[in-house]
């Protein structure tokens, strides 16, 4: 029996639907791995991307990825590694699947068993539920396989892997980012190889699909429940690690556990030949801190949602505030300064200090700018109108004409428009429909007011870009004279607080109160709150980057007398 067993965790990036493209990458990372490792292990539905949506609805893209399925065989006869890739499989009915392949052949498939149908995942609409585990068993090793949700259900396989024998667990994932996930994710897996006296193998998926970031963080945990190899955080990785499996075996001698009974055997694949490999030292990554955390998510969201979509550069109005002065920062670190166009749009009620602090934050970031007073443009709509006031009407056509402009732009160049609004504003309706909350793509939409503070010091502590004021002056749209945030909303502090404990916690009006908010007070936001829910149906989409955000997994009615 081999002491030891050598796998590779290929934490690609797939793009969705692109199944030549995806082709093409499993390929360099197996040809990559196939010297140093028995077996190379890709992510869930690696083979088309995830989620592939209303995608898996058509006949023409599911014998797309079959006829891909057909060339990694024809592949694999000239690897000496096995391989284990995720794809929609079909043979009468779809499954989300698992495929085993090595030397010309399908070794075995695994069907997932736990379709998950809540948050952000609609599994259910288009694959039926597998029933049956997956054991391979090759020179005495004993490998038990699953697919993402089926090592978090209670009822999952695992323990009947371990009781089968089965000295490593390998659980293939499209697990998307949110802030905190990581931390209780790595906790769980790590009580799993505990309670199963066995290694779970842990590979996940990378990159920005639409309002998804997949974080990667591949990692080994051993049986007492060690951190023996992880991955890097929001890039590709291809990480080979070898497992001392006598570990496994001289740890069960000792625990009764997994010893008092055995299980019936179903579908165990037995192979009887391992190439030789040279025993890898681990690696272990360490993971960024919460800020640093969030801005490589956003920043691989703008990278992959450009460059996965054609787009050449992005625009974005400035205005001198922290919103757009921290979306400029993350565009320009996701793409380059060359590639990002800031447009700043002036009118009567911007202030000297605004228009220093945009051009100070342009000259030190190094973009290009682009200056259109909209005052001109704005009297002819009051003359046209007949209006003499000042009031929301007005405000929001400030809004609007600006909205225009950038669009113009985008439409005349092909640029893509970026929106800056952010998670508090987009929450109680605090913008513009069709004005400032107008864009191609949001890449702040999940965050907090609060956070959004927080994300520019902690770009400012790298690079000083943001103007030193930007960050002190009481934020405002200077839409009217002497105009703040505050005159409208609650602090940020309050506000932010509260939309967490109703919106990521679930607690209603009573239950916040007693968190030590004023009753008037909370009531004025969640009435806002529910009032906002037909701009933000209308929204652009975002990255999520909270438990909850405001995208597939907020399915709130327009319409609602609740």
């Amino acid at each position: 029996m081999p002491e030891f067993l050598s796998l590779s965790m290929a934490q690609i990036n797939p793009k969705v639907g692109d199944i030549e493209g995806n082709l093409k990458r499993i390929k360099d990372f197996w040809e990559k791995a196939d010297s140093q490792s028995h077996m190379v292990i890709f992510p869930e539905l690696s083979l088309c991307g995830y989620p592939p949506e209303d995608l898996l609805l058509r006949l023409d893209f599911i014998q797309k990825c079959h006829k891909a399925l057909e060339e990694l065989l024809d592949f694999s006869t000239k690897r000496e590694s096995l391989a284990v890739i995720g794809m929609p499989y079909y043979d009468g009915d779809l499954y989300n699947a698992l495929v085993l392949l090595g030397g010309g052949k399908v070794l075995g498939i695994y069907k997932k068993t736990f379709l998950p149908n809540y948050s952000v995942f609609d599994e259910k609409r288009y694959f039926r539920a597998g029933g049956e585990p997956f054991i391979l068993e090759v020179e005495g090793l004993r490998l038990g396989f699953s697919i993402c949700e089926d090592i978090w259900h209670p009822d999952g396989w695992e323990r009947f892997y371990a009781l089968s024998g089965c000295q490593v667990l390998i659980n293939i994932n499209a697990s998307p980012y949110y802030k905190g996930k990581h931390e209780f994710k790595e906790n769980f897996l790590k009580a799993r190889a505990e309670d199963n006296i066995a290694y779970v193998v842990y590979v996940n998926m990378v990159g920005g699909q639409d309002e998804l970031v997949f974080d990667g963080r591949s990692m080994v945990i051993d049986p007492e429940g060690r951190i023996l190899a992880r991955a890097k955080a929001f890039e590709e990785d291809l990480l080979t690690v070898s497992l001392d499996i006598n570990m496994v075996r001289r740890k069960r001698l000792f625990d009764l556990r997994l010893r008092e009974r055995k299980v019936e055997e179903k579908n165990r694949l037995e192979i009887y030949y391992l190439p030789k490999r040279e025993k890898m030292p681990p690696r272990v990554e360490e993971g960024p801190k919460e800020e640093e955390e969030l801005y490589k998510a956003i920043t691989l969201a703008i990278r992959d949602y450009v460059e996965k979509n054609g787009f050449e550069r992005v625009a974005l109005g400035l205005s001198g505030g922290i919103d757009s002065s921290l979306v400029a920062c993350l565009a320009v670190d996701s793409l380059g300064r060359e590639r990002v166009v800031g447009v700043f749009m002036p009118s009567e009620f911007t202030s000297k200090e605004s228009r220093e602090d945009v051009y100070s934050l342009v000259e030190s970031l190094g973009i290009e700018l682009l200056e259109y007073p909209i005052e001109s443009l704005y009297k002819a709509y009051l003359q046209a109108f007949d209006s003499k006031d000042l009031t929301v009407a007005e405000e929001n056509l400030q809004a609007r004409i600006r909205a225009n402009i950038l669009f113009y732009l985008s439409n005349r160049y092909g640029w893509l428009v970026l929106s800056t609004s952010n998670k508090s504003e987009i929450a109680v309706g605090y913008g513009t429909i069709y004005g400032d909350m107008a864009g191609g793509f949001a890449p702040i939409k999940d965050l907090y007011k609060t956070m959004v503070y927080r994300l520019a010091q902690y770009r400012n502590s790298i690079r000083p870009d943001i103007p030193q004021r930007v960050l002190t002056k009481p934020p405002s749209a200077e839409l009217r004279p002497n105009q703040t945030d505050q005159d409208t909303l609650p602090s940020y502090e309050v506000l932010d607080r509260i939309l967490m404990l109703y919106i990521e916690e679930g607690l209603d009006l009573k239950a916040i109160v007693c968190q030590g908010f004023e009753e008037e007070m909370v009531r004025r936001v969640l009435t806002m709150l529910k009032r906002a829910e037909y701009k933000r149906k209308q929204a652009p989409v975002g990255p999520k980057l909270t438990k909850r955000a405001f995208g597939k997994d907020w399915r709130v009615p327009i319409t609602n007398g609740f």
